[in-house]
């Protein structure tokens, strides 16, 4: 049993760096009342886990000191350690007796012979506990020497790495990725990096993995710990194994840990699960008997389920249940993880996302983790890690952090590997750190060719034959969907066997161990980039099918046009990153940099080919799934070459991007700054319009019944919040920072061909707005239309905003929407609108904390201003009296006000005098919306007198939830055989009644009444109500009714 030390040790390691510090703050002052001595901080200051468990034992004894840290887990808001500490208390007393316990033999009465025999036995069985805690330390010795030690993938022969120094923490979540996200792993690199953001996660240390939920949740015996590729799976798996070999994991709970490699085994001899145990073990004759006879004490950890060959359900009637007996490796793994083998043992399986189904049906109750990578922190971590100068480790992370993309990749540890790897290299070259590109192509191609050139210059026209063969592998494995390549494969591609041994020294091409029949690359990425690298190496006279042993299999095809053609279609998606590398290797500088390095000649025939694949797809009128504008736009981004970008880009004329991630931002940016010819722009997610914008849309792009925000007409940009569709808390600041913003901001505002800028959602703020402003006012700037809903405006940008007005002629459209503007802050937006220079057409202030003080002012601007036609300033309490200040001025003869939008306003019967004179002297106004007011009976009847005037010119009127009740039908059927300008009427959810509806069937019939469309939205009739309805569609074709259908 582990000393109490070595337990407390073991708690306070888990402890971040900042928990750590606060902890020994709280020991300094711990509160003398609760009877424990506060630790003196000269001695606290520099201590480490270790040296801080000894010291409060040192002075205040094991009990007092576990108590203390219980208390300061609770303190400092670790409620994991707080309860695992309370569970974990030993019994004090039992503790004691325990440490003391001593044999004693206690003479009685009977003969010598039996009093030896006793003797003897008990001895006896004190050795066999001897002995097993004997191969119990041993074994551990053996686990620590064996996974103690890494190698690096560049490692020269002898060198590794230790685990414990190198090692990262990995961010563990419970949750784990959709089916979507699933289906889509293979792009995980930059793009998985929204998951690293900074919400709210329910994170997960390794020690908890097997406890309950809580005290009430039934034990956990197996855990799926899920990733992607080059998350860091496999490292943490040899962690885990090393911790529990080093006591500081696990130690309660087993006593064995069997580390399984799933693709070894799958592909290995027939064995039994006790041979499998045994080739664990330090010698070939270990207590397996005694160890399986207590299977609850031992845990199997399968790494790299997704490896694993065979068909699990062909399989069940011939699971194996006797440890003993010898069978396939996918029987016997799949007899482990079905619990019909060892059925108390438990298990920790690591897999990536893709085999997640396979493996789901095939276990009972298991808990599944998610492997994030690194989180931020972390990333620094690795970095100062991996470089031993910490000047270098310094340098090396400010750089890779300054270039977003490659610091958003970061989050793999692969790849946090790879970059760290060339950065290195570029040091100890004593080049400059600056030359390190940022797209993945570049980092890979240096990566290879510092790791080709280890090999010697003396070998080039080998190496090139070798990577040729290597090349056509990756695509035959591509096309194929296989990873794993038998020699027969290696021989069919020209490889020989001590060839991909000499690729393994430098660790381009893994070969499997104890299974020398096949091989893989390390890293699906790696196969993706080798098989575009396949379509652009030139063809030698020396190498050609004639090398090619007798019997080998046809290669892939070269013609790119198959690769684009096919580019989508297959289910993973693996054609993506090989067309992206594509046009990654086809830049000219890095085409050069190959040749030069590897003495391989890269073709730029199909740079041409690739531009008319470009042109085609940014032609085509509706673009499929795959590939989508924005994976058009990666590919571009990974050329890097601005002459082929731009005339690429200029294809685009409409560009509709969906954005996620940050690099998906970078993307954009990039191969927008390179479009001069950009007429419609919209970078946007899905978002609900108000019903007077939905109008808008309906009449000017004749789109119908439109329910989200689908822009269609030229020359507009339209950035909508990611938080709109992730299923995230609302955070937008995760993708774009305020500098990021204004950084995208500059770029359009080079672009004279936008008219429309659409950034609602997004937290510009009051400095923002600011910038953006001062880009509005640029003569070069021709943006018409400005939305910018929901962007934490204040009224404090609202003097900006009136300098943009007063000073921009082009600007005849903004929507300040939900924007707590207030009404100084309206006061000032009506000084830039009452400028002579000031074009405004149409403004939108729904929902920015009006009252109606701020009427007064928008008024004066209906009465003086010649350009502006619409106005929607609904959902404020603008009230009876608001409503009036403004009716006055809107019967004002120089008014031009068209649209009038007042919803929700807290108005009533008392405003529909004013509202009724408006509509009988403004022979403009055709539009006005009244819905959410209380306006009742009185008021529709009021309001009909001005709709009745002959100077009356309204179309839409808007009157649902203004409880209305059956009484007003009289007054609005006359309303609908007299006026000759109404088309649209709403009222929805009001109280109409049968009786009511029925009345307007009547009046909608006669020859004389122009209605167009009549909606009834929200209100429920009988049966007889319903066929009058349809009966009258079906009279008049060119009416539409909305109403609820039959149940």
């Amino acid at each position: 049993m582990a000393s109490v030390r070595c337990k407390l040790a073991r708690y306070l390691e888990d402890l971040e760096d900042v928990d750590l510090k606060k902890f020994k703050m709280h020991l300094e002052d711990y509160p003398p009342q609760k009877g424990c001595t506060a630790l003196p901080r000269g001695q606290t200051e520099k201590a480490d886990h270790v040296d801080l468990a000894t010291l409060m034992i040192d002075f205040n004894g094991e009990e007092k000191a576990w108590a203390m840290a219980v208390w300061i887990f609770a303190a400092i808001n670790r409620r994991d350690l707080y309860e695992k500490a309370k569970r974990d208390e030993p019994e004090w007393g039992e503790w004691k007796e325990d440490k003391n316990a001593h044999v004693s033999v206690e003479c009685r009465e009977g003969s010598l012979e039996e009093e030896w025999m006793g003797l003897l036995g008990y001895l006896s069985r004190i050795s066999i506990c001897k002995k097993k805690e004997d191969y119990c330390k041993k074994y551990r010795r053996h686990v620590r020497s064996r996974f103690q030690c890494i190698k690096d993938r560049n490692a020269r022969l002898g060198e590794s790495v230790n685990l414990n120094k190198r090692y990262t923490r990995l961010r563990l979540v419970k949750e784990h990725q959709s089916q979507q996200e699933r289906e889509h792993e293979l792009r995980a690199i930059g793009r998985t990096s929204a998951k690293m953001r900074d919400g709210p996660v329910s994170s997960m240390n390794l020690d908890l993995l097997f406890e309950p939920e809580d005290q009430h949740s039934e034990p956990v015996h197996t855990v799926v710990l899920q990733g992607s590729a080059g998350i860091g799976k496999t490292i943490l798996a040899r962690k885990i194994m090393l911790d529990w070999a080093s006591e500081t994991l696990y130690q309660d709970r087993f006593d064995y840990l069997f580390y399984i490699h799933c693709r070894e085994v799958s592909l290995g001899m027939r064995r039994s699960l006790g041979d499998l145990m045994v080739s664990c073990c330090p010698d070939q004759k270990p207590p397996i008997c005694k160890i399986v006879r207590k299977p609850s004490r031992i845990l199997f950890l399968m790494d790299g389920f997704d490896e694993l060959q065979g068909a699990f359900d062909e399989h069940t009637e011939a699971l194996c249940t006797d440890w003993r007996k010898v069978e396939r490796g996918d029987i016997l793994l799949s007899s482990l993880i079905r619990k019909r083998l060892l059925p108390e043992a438990s298990l920790l399986i690591t897999t990536r996302p893709v085999a997640l189904e396979k493996l789901q049906h095939l276990l009972d109750r298991p808990r599944h983790v998610e492997v994030l990578g690194f989180s931020e922190a972390k990333k620094k971590e690795y970095f100062f890690k991996y470089f031993s100068d910490e000047q270098q480790a310094r340098e090396a992370f400010r750089l890779t952090q300054e270039n977003e993309v490659l610091f958003t990749m970061c989050f793999i540890p692969l790849v946090c590997w790879i970059v760290c790897t060339g950065l290195q290299q570029q040091m100890d070259s004593g080049k400059s750190l600056a030359q390190t590109s940022k797209t993945t192509t570049a980092v890979y191609i240096f990566f290879l060719s510092s790791l080709m050139q280890s090999r010697g210059g003396s070998q080039k026209h080998h190496v090139s034959a070798n990577l040729r063969g290597l090349c056509s592998l990756a695509a035959d494995g591509i096309w194929n969907q296989k990873i794993l390549f038998e020699e027969g494969d290696l021989r069919n591609h020209g490889l020989q066997k001590a060839d991909v041994s000499a690729f393994l020294r430098v660790n381009l091409f893994q070969k499997e161990v104890d299974c020398e029949k096949f091989y893989n690359f390390i890293h699906m990425t790696f196969q993706e980039f080798f098989a575009a690298m396949y379509y652009l190496l030139e063809e030698e006279k020396q190498w050609g099918t004639k090398n090619m042993p007798a019997g080998h299999s046809e290669l892939p095809n070269r013609d790119v046009t198959v690769l684009l053609e096919n580019y989508g279609k297959f289910e993973k998606g693996y054609l993506i990153f090989v067309v992206r590398f594509l046009f990654g290797l086809i830049n000219q500088e890095r085409t050069s940099y190959l040749e030069k390095k590897l003495s391989c000649k890269i073709s730029q025939e199909i740079r041409l080919e690739l531009l008319k694949w470009i042109e085609a797809k940014a032609k085509a009128r509706m673009l499929q799934t795959q590939p989508s504008q924005l994976e058009l736009f990666y590919c571009l981004y990974e050329m890097q070459e601005e002459a082929f970008v731009q005339r690429a880009m200029d294809n685009f004329p409409q560009i509709k991007i969906n954005l996620s991630t940050r690099m998906d931002y970078v993307v954009s940016s990039f191969c927008i700054e390179n479009c001069h010819s950009v007429e419609s722009l919209s970078l946007r997610l899905l978002h609900d319009s108000p019903k007077e914008e939905e109008e808008e849309e309906e009449e000017e792009e004749d789109v119908g019944h439109c329910h989200v925000d689908q822009f269609h007409c030229s020359d507009r940009l339209t950035l909508f919040s990611p938080s709109s569709f992730l299923p995230i808390s609302r955070s937008v600041t995760c993708y774009l920072t305020p500098s990021f913003c204004r950084g995208l901001l500059s770029v359009l505002s080079t672009k004279q061909s936008l008219t429309e800028l659409n950034i609602s959602d997004y937290t510009l703020g009051d400095t923002g707005m600011k910038v953006l402003c001062e880009m509005l006012q640029n003569p070069g700037c021709n943006i018409q239309r400005l939305r910018l809903r929901r962007c934490c405006l204040s009224h404090r940008c609202c003097a900006h905003v009136s300098s943009a007005l007063s000073s921009s002629q082009t600007l005849v459209e903004l929507d300040l929407s939900h924007n707590a503007l207030a009404d100084c802050g309206v006061g000032l937006v009506c000084v830039g609108l009452r400028h002579a220079f000031c074009n405004l057409q149409k403004l939108w202030l729904v929902n920015c904390c009006l009252t109606s003080t701020c009427c007064v002012d928008l008024a004066f601007v209906l009465s003086t201003s010649q350009s502006l036609t619409r106005l929607y300033v609904g959902e404020n309490a603008l009230g009876d009296s608001g409503v009036g200040i403004l009716s006055e001025k809107a019967k004002h003869p120089q008014c031009n006000l068209q649209k009038l939008g007042l919803e929700n306003s807290g108005l009533t019967s008392d405003c529909c005098p004013a509202l009724s004179s408006v509509l009988s002297a403004n022979q403009n106004l055709t539009h006005l919306y009244l819905r959410g007011n209380a306006l009742g009976d009185i008021g529709v009847k009021l309001l009909c007198k001005g709709l009745l005037h002959p100077s009356c010119k309204l179309q839409l009127l808007e009157l649902d939830n203004c409880s209305l009740t059956s009484h007003c039908c009289w007054d609005l059927s006359t309303l609908l055989t007299s006026n000759r300008s109404l088309q649209q009427l709403s009222l929805g959810g009001n109280e109409l009644g049968d009786l009511g509806v029925t009345l307007f069937c009547e009046v909608l019939r006669q020859q004389g009444c122009v209605l167009r469309c009549l909606r009834l939205c929200k209100m429920y009739f009988n049966y007889a109500t319903i066929c009058a309805l349809e009966t009258l569609q079906e009279e008049k074709p060119e009416l539409t009714i909305v109403f609820e259908p039959s149940q």
